[in-house]
């Protein structure tokens, strides 16, 4: 069942609604090859596209049916505040503010967060992991979402949560939805002459690189706007220790991509990530190839006289 819940999140990311097939493969859900030849002989997902090299699937109208089934049944459950916080346990530090996330998403209080920060601070980080640890909970994008679209998704689904990425890049019109939502629960929408409405209980957590821009009655609705601030340098090694190890990366080698990221101004986290992605064995000398492949030629500033700084020692403990 984690499979299919799991399937079903990417089907309905709104990321996804541009492409003109959506569909996911067996790694981005965490199957195995018999995971999946069971739920194929099941009938509960179908092939979308097989090219030889990689399998795309999707849910059958009978997968699609069990997994809303269970998000239901879910839903019924409050979620436990330890939940949300073991599902937090990547992001580094902010003790205080993950607990009282966690306590208000557990509550169901309708207490509304904003975290605004630069790239790659943790903010989507924390975003995903009250969407594993909420059943119901659902994700929209700033730049892909229409006041249409998300009042859909709300008559629809009416999340527990609602989490908005990217809230800097929204449409003016989809405050409308969110200004009614955050202040007494109620969405209600007129087409064709005709109104529908709902009221729900529902917290918003959103997430944006700057709040500038926004309307004020709308941030007004917050009962708590967290800006946060770049890494320190010891934040940013511990942070690509934990994000790297969990995407297969060696410890020692974790530790030493996020030292030179950081020593060499390459960027952020993602960065780090790109780094490892990019070597083709686990080794030292191909960490100092990307590195100084990055210096040269991205376009950020670097001369392609300058090489990579060579890393300090592993601090204790990583």
């Amino acid at each position: 069942m984690d499979i299919l819940r799991r399937a079903g999140g990417r089907e309905t990311d709104s990321r996804n609604h541009r492409a003109r097939i959506v569909g996911w493969t067996h790694y981005s859900v965490g199957a195995t090859a018999a995971d999946i030849k069971r739920l194929l002989e099941g009938g509960m997902v179908e092939i979308v596209i097989r090219d030889g090299r990689i399998t795309t699937y999707r849910l059958t109208e009978t997968g699609q049916g069990l997994v809303a089934v269970d998000v239901m049944e879910l839903a019924k459950s409050p979620v436990p505040a330890d939940s949300v916080l073991e599902a937090m346990q990547l992001v580094v530090g902010y003790p205080d503010l993950k607990e009282a996330i966690a306590h208000a998403v557990a509550a169901r209080s309708r207490t509304h967060f904003m975290l605004e920060g630069p790239p790659a601070c943790a903010k989507s980080v924390m975003l995903e992991a009250v969407r594993a640890a909420v059943p119901d909970a659902y994700i929209a994008f700033g730049s892909q979402t229409s006041a249409a679209g998300l009042s859909d998704a709300l008559f629809e689904r009416q999340p527990s949560v609602l989490l908005l990425d990217e809230a800097d890049k929204m449409r003016n019109d989809v405050y409308a939805i969110l200004l009614g939502l955050m202040e007494k629960g109620e969405v209600l929408e007129t087409k064709s002459r005709k109104t529908r409405g709902v009221q729900l209980n529902t917290t918003v957590l959103a997430a944006c690189n700057g709040s500038r821009k926004m309307p004020q009655e709308f941030l007004s609705r917050f009962a708590l706007h967290a800006v946060f601030p770049h890494y320190t340098r010891d934040e940013f090694i511990t942070v690509c220790h934990g994000f790297l190890t969990v995407e297969g990366c060696p410890e020692e080698l974790a530790g030493t991509i996020g030292q030179w990221v950081y020593d060499n101004q390459l960027g952020d986290v993602r960065k780090a990530r790109a780094v490892w992605k990019l070597i083709t064995a686990p080794t030292i000398a191909e960490v100092m190839r990307v590195v100084n492949l990055m210096l040269r030629y991205g376009g950020n500033g670097q001369t392609s006289a300058r090489e990579a700084v060579v890393p300090t020692p592993r601090m204790e403990g990583m």
